[in-house]
């Protein structure tokens, strides 16, 4: 049994800050907010039932989307080459620039230098077994796909129960952005790092959730949400300590953490010969903190119809469930706070940085399953066939919906 509540209030009233904190909610008449144990299971057999439902949804879609891209005349090729895709096959079949480009306005022209190197990575060694480069990106992400989607079941079934993990699952799985998941894109791998390092935070395996967040830290930028909800936690469970007794492995896990993420910049960098490279690169990408004024720039553009389409309405739509999924998570006491702190986090970083709006869902996607739990306990106690009709057209709606994304809307997902 893995317990993330708070101490019980005659242990938290042994510790001069429980007794202040004590002191303040007594003075403000503030409730204790506390969370439900929660024990995290793994089950082989649950695990391999939920890979299995994953993909059987994402074939369905993935074929639609290569369907109608035959029938738009469009080749496999080129629908595995869009977007981002051609820039991660890019590294790993030539490597990074050594220089940095700039357009005459003087801001930094776009590169590869802007995309982390672990998953051009995995694509070159895969591809040494002889498959071409573009397979060899579609099986690393179809396999880490795979491996994300039992880490979603364990995480779901161990919070809201087995129905609920195959239910969160299988929405995942169905998400309309979930076409990152099939093509060369990082995201895949990504969520496979992201959320078993969320389930060993759950379960107190505190170094394997600092490795987890150092690999994370080498595939997205996003990571660092999940460095800070690492650290955060790693940190409260210092502070719960009665006598603040020295806690190794919760320090070691915050401190190894970050590493991957300095790894990223730093190697980065070295390419082009420079600490800052990696920033300067990503200033092409508008991808900079700005605490939200690009977002609300966006939104004005959105309701002066200046900028209408129906990725527009996809993003609103997604950035204020979110926000919704996030409180009613914070009443759900059966929801530990680590993913809670999640998907907050990364909230604020979608609606903080300005560049790629209509990328946003794309980026929630591997921390999507959280926001995803009280939809799936519900979905979970449907009967059978409603949820295989669901499930279904959900595939078809997520590879349609992909044709659009891919192939026939003007910027990049």
């Amino acid at each position: 049994m893995v317990d993330l509540a708070p101490p019980p209030p005659e242990q938290a009233a042994t510790s001069p800050l429980g007794r202040a904190l004590a002191r303040v909610r007594t003075r403000l008449r503030l409730p204790a907010v506390r969370r439900e144990p929660v024990t995290v299971r793994f089950d082989r057999r649950e695990a391999v039932r939920a890979v299995g439902l994953y993909l059987a949804i994402a074939a369905l879609g993935f074929a639609v989307l290569l369907l109608l891209s035959h029938h738009l005349h469009y080749s496999v090729e080129h629908v595995l080459h869009r977007w981002d895709s051609a820039n991660y096959l890019s590294v790993a079949e030539h490597g990074y620039p050594h220089h940095l480009s700039y357009r005459p306005n003087g801001r930094p022209a776009w590169s590869t230098l802007a995309f982390f190197p672990l998953y051009p990575g995995l694509i070159w060694l895969v591809h040494l077994t002889g498959l071409p480069f573009t397979w060899a990106a579609v099986a690393v992400s179809w396999a880490a796909a795979a491996v994300a989607a039992a880490g979603v079941h364990t995480l779901a079934s161990s919070v809201s129960g087995r129905r609920a993990g195959y239910a969160c699952v299988a929405l995942w799985a169905c998400y309309p952005y979930a076409f990152a998941l099939w093509v060369p894109y990082s995201e895949a791998c990504f969520s496979a790092v992201l959320i078993w390092a969320l389930v060993a935070l759950l379960a107190r395996r505190w170094l394997a959730a600092g490795v987890l967040t150092a690999l994370a830290g080498t595939l997205r930028p996003t990571a660092s949400v999940l460095v800070g909800v690492v650290v955060v936690t790693a940190l409260r469970q210092l502070v719960r300590e009665r006598r603040w007794r020295w806690q190794g492995k919760p320090v070691v896990c915050a401190l190894v953490a970050p590493l991957g993420l300095v790894f990223s910049w730093l190697y980065l960098g070295a390419q082009v010969g420079r600490l800052d490279g990696w920033f300067q690169a990503e200033k092409a990408w508008g991808q900079s903190f700005d605490f939200g004024r690009g977002t609300a720039h966006f939104l004005k553009r959105v309701a002066t119809y200046r900028e209408v389409d129906v990725r527009s309405i996809a993003v609103l739509a997604l950035l204020l469930l979110t926000a919704v999924a996030v409180l009613a998570l914070v009443l759900d006491r059966t929801v530990p706070w680590v993913l809670i702190l999640a998907l907050a986090g990364v909230w604020v970083l979608a609606v903080g940085t300005p560049g790629s709006p209509l990328s946003k869902p794309r980026f929630l996607l591997p921390f999507l399953p959280i926001a995803l739990l009280p939809m799936a306990v519900a979905v979970g106690g449907l009967p059978r066939l409603v949820r295989g009709a669901l499930y279904g057209s959900g595939a078809l709606f997520a590879g349609m919906y992909a044709v659009g994304l891919l192939l026939r809307f003007r910027y990049s997902p």
